[in-house]
């Protein structure tokens, strides 16, 4: 286990978030690792103090003024405004068995509405052969071989 990922899953033990497996992991590594354990340490003082202080009053002023920061960040991507959030950026997430019978549904749905299978045979025409034009005599001769 790497530095970083141990430093994710003491966070997550401290906080209570760490299942059976990741907590062998992590104490695993500690095992065998004086710069983890010591950041523990740390981490494990640091929290005992906060846990120990009063927490300060915080002016309603200053928390609206951060959520309207908060708001307004939320409203800009790389520093331009965005004033509507297209369709395609929009993540929906649905669970396999649900979209792929939506997916089903919507290809069953088109074949049966398709055009082909709506399709009416129309009645057949019949031209009367004086209505017909007479074959060019040129064109008489190319189709001979082919009758």
């Amino acid at each position: 286990m790497d530095h970083e990922r141990c430093f994710e899953f003491i966070n997550l033990h401290i906080d209570n978030q760490l299942g059976d497996r990741g907590s062998s992991e992590l104490f695993a590594h500690l095992g065998t690792c004086e710069a983890c354990r010591e950041f523990m340490r740390t981490t494990m003082q640091v929290r005992s103090h906060i846990a120990s202080r009063e927490l300060a009053e915080v002016p309603l002023t200053l928390d609206r003024r951060i959520l309207a920061s908060v708001r307004r960040e939320a409203g800009t991507v790389r520093g331009k405004k965005r004033w509507f959030e297209p369709v395609w950026f929009t993540r929906i997430s649905i669970p396999l068995p649900a979209a792929a019978s939506i997916i089903f549904l919507v290809i069953v749905g088109s074949l049966l509405f398709s055009p082909l299978l709506l399709h009416e045979e129309k009645p057949r025409q019949e031209v009367k052969v004086e209505e017909m034009m007479p074959i060019p005599p040129e064109l008489e001769r190319q189709l001979q071989p082919y009758r």
